[in-house]
C-alpha cells in the first residue's frame, strides 16, 4: 500500500492529552486518524445510500 504524507493542525492540548492515553497502548496518530477517517467514508457511504432508497 502506497502512503500519502499530509499535514494536519491539532490543538496541541488535544494532542498532548491524546499522545498521553494512546502511548499507553501503542497507537499512533497516523493510525488513529486513518482508522476514524475509513469510519467516517463508511457512514456517509451508508447516509447516502439511505437518501438514494428514499427517492
Amino acid at each position: 500500500m502506497a502512503v500519502s504524507r499530509h499535514n494536519i493542525t491539532l490543538d496541541p492540548k488535544v494532542y498532548e492529552e491524546f499522545c498521553r492515553y494512546a502511548g499507553k497502548k501503542g497507537i499512533k496518530v497516523s493510525t488513529w486518524v486513518n482508522i476514524k477517517m475509513k469510519e467516517f467514508i463508511e457512514e456517509e457511504k451508508m447516509i447516502e445510500e439511505m437518501r438514494k432508497k428514499r427517492s
